[in-house]
């Protein structure tokens, strides 16, 4: 009686409910108490998190909530299978948080009359025994149970303890730091393609950088204004500078995919490029003075010009090149469309963020972290060096390593390409160069849409998440820069910076 009596308490205690989830792998049926499972969806889009454990499928964002997903076949041990479309994906209550368990397929919900548990035998279905409850009947079938506390108490799934969002504390401030950088360092300018010439623009004076919404059009408007956007409940113009340069384009030059969102007095405007090149800071005496040929009104909006190797960069003052008359109406359209007046008024907290690409993921920097983003040009190897480091670079002088972000996250290495970026910020006192994919979009990120990283793993890509942007459109990885390395490697990155004389440069006049 005694023995039964365990059986029956073991029973309850799996499956308190007295229901069950039913699934298949490998044409083998399990149970999980239906309390714990939160929903049922099918298998969607899932971002990857590199470096995590190979049973992480990568991280599911659920009406705003940021979950990782394991594979059951990988975490059982199994054969890994492309999903169907029976696929299901389990979201299951834990202590730790909302986390997805992927399946061959769901069956029922059942009813658990039998509460005797019988043992499991060393393994079902290629599964050990450590990973399974005991198994339990219903009528005919044989249903084995999912220990899931042994599923999921692992390290690799264990929270941070003192995670805590502390965003607030990271804007104040910034403003100062940035300030005082470009004291010390040259202004920066954020350089664009039209067509086949480049420009430059202060970046003091850039809101935001994003892709093209949909445009639409305005009776009345200049020439060089193809209508308005509406970004974020914000209404404003969309001005076209090749029109008002005269700028000649051939058809293959003409991308026009990027928008330049720039403060025009107390409204914005934004302005079309066909490619965001870099953000480049310029120390006095690098630039060159507008030609003399150039009527004075083309001397006037041109800050000057800017020689890097195999191009030119005109530096310019857009407020300067709309004329007084276009400026009142280009102000007043927003306005006159339902621009929401109060909205810049509500002081939201919000985060500047520089947006890059690594595969098809998407992560970000604070702004104030990145002072410049350079194409990827002539990088030096250099011997013993730790495998995430390309090598170094000499930019204006200043000989500092470059670390390749897809090896430092254990992704696949490839070669760069005409969008690639390198992102110069500072690690440990070290400037270092970062290679990207890609630079997306420089954007605010209001703090109430960011959260907890994944609990994935504090030995993957995931100890380099500080937290994670819930957009509409996906989800950013905020890096902790400071946790890219270690101390050790930092003093390995000091070595490599001390060796001046050894890289070509790049990015001088």
């Amino acid at each position: 009686m005694a023995a039964e009596s365990t059986q029956a308490l073991l029973a309850t205690e799996l499956v308190p409910s007295g229901q069950m989830v039913t699934f298949t792998l490998d044409g083998v049926e399990f149970g999980l108490d239906i309390d714990r499972v939160q929903e049922i969806t099918h298998r969607t889009d899932l971002t990857p998190v590199p470096g995590s454990p190979s049973f992480i499928l990568g991280v599911l964002n659920l009406r705003g909530l940021i979950i990782p997903v394991i594979d059951s076949r990988i975490r059982f041990h199994l054969a890994p299978q492309e999903a169907t479309p029976k696929t299901r994906i389990i979201v299951l209550r834990l202590a730790s948080g909302s986390t997805g368990l992927q399946v061959d397929s769901v069956a029922e919900v059942v009813r658990l009359e039998d509460h005797s548990v019988r043992e499991t035998p060393p393994l079902v279905a290629g599964i050990r025994a450590e990973y399974l409850a005991g198994m339990v009947t219903v009528g005919t079938r044989l249903i084995t149970l999912i220990h899931l506390d042994k599923l999921l108490d692992s390290a690799e799934l264990s929270r941070r303890a003192d995670l805590d969002l502390g965003l607030a504390g990271t804007v104040t401030g910034m403003a100062d730091d940035f300030e005082e950088d470009l004291e010390e360092d040259g202004r920066p300018f954020v350089t664009f393609r039209l067509g086949s010439e480049s420009f430059g623009i202060a970046l003091h004076e850039v809101e935001e950088i994003v892709e093209l919404p949909p445009v639409t059009k305005v009776p009345d408007a200049p020439d060089y204004v193809l209508g308005v956007i509406c970004l974020r409940d914000q209404v404003m113009p969309l001005v076209d500078l090749s029109e008002i340069l005269s700028i000649q384009e051939d058809a293959g030059d003409r991308k026009r995919d990027m928008v330049v969102l720039l403060s025009f007095g107390a409204a914005k405007i934004g302005v079309v490029v066909d490619e965001i090149q870099e953000i480049l800071r310029v120390q006095d005496g690098q630039t060159l003075p507008p030609p003399q040929t150039l009527s004075e009104a083309e001397r006037e909006h041109l800050e000057g010009i800017l020689l890097l190797p195999g191009r030119m960069v005109s530096l310019i003052n857009v407020l300067k090149i709309i004329t007084g008359d276009d400026q009142d109406k280009i102000a007043a359209m927003g306005q006159g469309l339902g621009l929401n007046e109060n909205r810049a008024q509500e002081a939201i907290p919000s985060l500047e963020l520089v947006v890059f690409r690594l595969g098809p993921e998407s992560y970000g920097l604070r702004l104030h972290e990145v002072r410049e983003i350079i194409m990827v040009g002539q990088i030096t190897p250099v011997p013993r060096a730790p495998q995430f480091v390309d090598g170094v670079l000499n930019l204006r002088g200043e000989v500092m390593p470059v670390v390749d972000l897809r090896t430092r996250f254990g992704l696949e290495r490839v070669d760069a390409t005409t969008i690639s970026r390198i992102l110069i910020t500072s690690i440990g006192g070290v400037f270092t160069g970062l290679v990207v994919d890609a630079v997306d979009e420089v954007r605010p990120v209001d703090l109430h849409r960011f959260g907890p990283p994944p609990a994935v793993t504090a030995v993957g890509a995931n100890r380099y998440i500080e937290k994670v942007a819930r957009l509409d459109n996906g989800m950013i990885f905020l890096l902790e820069l400071k946790q890219l390395l270690t101390d050790a490697e930092t003093e390995q990155l000091q070595g490599l910076q001390g060796r001046r004389g050894t890289a070509n440069r790049v990015g001088e006049p």
